[in-house]
This record gives structure tokens, sequence and C-alpha cells, in this order.
């Protein structure tokens, strides 16, 4: 068997890409939601809209021409709006079943969180469904509250906002104030 290779994903990717994010997801979130809850969320999640998917922040993990995995980030966030500079949102990170539990994700995210910091970015964000706080946590993110995320006007799903500070963060007061110092 060879060596698990990383790479970008290209448009001849995308139903590979669905698959596997279908696969993943479903088999994730049913030990956590409600069946009904799932199969209404399922075709929500697993769509990545194109420009992001295409746009050079997501890759792939592939192993003899199979997706093993995949994962990315954008600086527009799940509801279409623009990131702060240095601000990006973690969109997708999935582990096709039959490798769950060997290093996969840790690998995939790791090599997400090299190519957000080469951008410059110094925070990232998640809006994490619930069975996958575990993982975020695991790989460096913090909760920041719990959140229902809105996927359409009918399927909201109770999930965790999440952050991870990545790359050198800024000092706030470099310099020591003495007590008694005017301002």
């Amino acid at each position: 068997m060879s060596e698990v290779l990383i790479r970008p994903v290209f448009p001849a990717d995308h139903a590979a890409v669905s698959d596997l994010l279908h696969a993943a997801y479903g088999c994730q979130m049913r030990g956590t939601y409600p069946e009904p809850l799932v199969r209404a969320a399922l075709p929500l999640l697993t769509r990545p809209a194109p420009s992001l998917l295409f746009g050079g922040r997501y890759v792939l993990a592939e192993q003899d021409d199979e997706v093993l995995g995949i994962a990315g980030w954008s600086d527009i966030s799940p509801f279409g709006r623009s990131c702060p500079p240095g601000q990006a949102h973690l969109r997708h990170l999935a582990v096709a079943p039959a490798g769950q539990g060997q290093g996969l994700g840790r690998m995939l995210m790791a090599h997400l969180l090299e190519m957000a910091e080469r951008a410059g970015v110094r925070h990232l964000h998640c809006l994490c469904p619930i069975n996958a706080v575990p993982f975020c946590r695991a790989t460096g993110f913090d909760v920041l509250g719990e959140v229902i995320l809105s996927l359409s006007p009918d399927v909201s799903l109770p999930a965790a906002q999440m952050r991870r500070d990545i790359g050198p963060q800024p000092v706030l007061c470099p310099v020591p104030i003495e007590a008694g110092a005017t301002l």
C-alpha cells in the first residue's frame, strides 16, 4: 500500500468529496443526533460551495487514487460574510469511516493549520457539530459556547462555536506599566 498523499482539491474531485462528506458526517452524526435530523442535515452539510472547494484552501488525502479525507478553510464565514483580517473558518474536515481513528484527521488538520498560518490567519473559527467537539478540542480548539446552527429555515443543528489561535500572537502590552503611571 502506498503512502497518503495530501493535495489540493480539483473540480474533478467534486463527486468524490460529496460522497466522502456524506459517508463521514452520516457515520459520525448518527450517534449524537436523532435520525430524522441527520437525514435532513446531511444534504445541507455535504455540499461545499464550488467557489470555496476549488479556491486553493481545500485539500484532500488520498491513497492509491482513493479519497480518504478532506479539509478546508475559508475567509468567508458559513453565513457568507467576509472574515476580519487574520481570521478564518474551518469549513469541512472529514475522514472516510474506514479511515477514522488512524490519525488521518490530525494529519489533515495540521496541514490545514499550516496553510492558514502561511496565509496570515491568526484565529480559526469553527461551527462544530456536537459529535466533532472532542476531535476539535484534541487539536487545540476552545469551545466558546453552544449555538444553534440554522442550515435552512426548517433544519437547525445544535453545535458548538469554537476557536483556535494559530501562529504568533500579538503582544498586547509589550512595555510593563508601573503602578500609578499616567497613560
